[in-house]
């Protein structure tokens, strides 16, 4: 049996006044990581979706397959997030004339 919504709801505020957190900034903290790849809660989402039945496995090895490969590039290369932007800045410019 699954609990209900609203014990979900009741308890993490509980949990959120032990530890004396706001559900609003819980949730916009748990957001930022999510969307920045945080890399201490990307564990926690991956177990996630090998759970969730809508992630199929073709999916996730593939997921898995690019995240190991981008990881290497930025090895290899030593480029941040921020440094691989540009380059793809600088190339659409390129393509489109140097505008």
């Amino acid at each position: 049996m699954f609990p209900s919504l609203e014990n979900l709801d009741v308890n993490l505020i509980i949990k959120l006044n032990f530890d004396d957190i706001t559900k609003f900034f819980f949730f916009n903290e748990y957001i930022k990581g999510y969307l920045n790849e945080d890399e201490d809660l990307m564990p926690f989402i991956n177990k996630v979706k090998e759970k969730s039945m809508l992630a199929r496995k073709f999916r996730l090895k593939k997921a898995k397959q690019l995240r190991k490969r981008e990881q290497e590039i930025i090895n290899r290369f030593g480029l941040n997030q921020k440094e691989i932007e540009n380059i793809f800045d600088l190339i659409e410019d390129d393509r489109n004339g140097g505008e």
